[in-house]
């Protein structure tokens, strides 16, 4: 991985919302491998949560984080069946 992703990859990971209108565009994103796609969704659900459970959640925070639940089960089974298809 070269240096700018690795940076785009952390800043990402920091502030999902300013690189993504919604989660599912993380998918779309062609520089990403399936494990940064994980790691940006599951940093944007912790975000998420703890937004809504500070009360600090903006509108459609909930939805969000519905889409953001979806996409992180859909990359670990991915990920999963990778990882089986894999060398022993």
């Amino acid at each position: 991985m070269t240096m700018k992703r690795t940076r785009f990859v952390q800043d990402a990971k920091l502030d999902p919302g300013r690189y993504y209108r919604n989660p599912f565009d993380i998918i779309r994103d062609r520089r990403l491998s399936n494990r940064e796609r994980l790691e940006i969704v599951v940093a944007w659900e912790l975000g998420t949560t703890e937004r809504i459970a500070a009360l600090e959640a903006p509108t459609g925070a909930e939805e969000t984080l519905e889409q953001l639940r979806r996409l992180r089960a859909e990359l670990e089974l991915e990920a999963e069946r990778d990882g089986a298809d894999g060398p022993a």
